[in-house]
């Protein structure tokens, strides 16, 4: 697809999520501020798996084809949809990473309802650690 415009909006993007229905919500909003969108997908790989390997090709692959639909989608609304897929050790590092490089005016995140129990009270979810991490503007949605 195309390189990301000034103006275009960062959209993280998790495969666990339905994102074409949070999308249709939010569309009123991302009108106002853009037509072009990035969908980003991070791979998240343990520290003993080499980023740079066949295996990672098939996973970007497949990665593509679950996002393609959500893209082709966004597309017939009338928004300008680039795919960027990364490997990296974290998400939430390769989120702000992307989001730092000065190609986008808005983030646009999903946040998960918070855990319960004890392991809640230790860990941050990756929407709280990129919104302190970045600096550009950032709209959650609660799912």
């Amino acid at each position: 697809m195309e390189e990301s415009a000034p103006d275009s909006v960062l959209m993280p993007f998790s495969g666990d999520i339905a994102y074409s229905d949070m999308v249709a919500a939010m569309l009123p909003l991302l009108k106002l501020q853009t037509k072009s969108l990035t969908l980003f997908h991070v791979i998240e790989t343990p520290i003993s798996a080499p980023l740079d390997t066949s295996e990672m090709k098939d996973l970007f692959a497949a990665a593509e084809i679950r996002i393609k639909p959500l893209a082709d989608w966004l597309a017939k609304q009338g928004y300008r949809v680039q795919i960027k897929i990364a490997a990296a050790r974290h998400v939430k590092d390769a989120i702000v990473e992307e989001a730092q490089s000065s190609r986008y005016s808005m983030l646009f995140m999903m946040k998960r309802r918070k855990r319960r129990g004890l392991r809640s009270r230790f860990t941050r979810s990756v929407t709280e650690e990129v919104i302190r991490r970045v600096k550009c503007p950032v709209v959650t949605v609660l799912v």
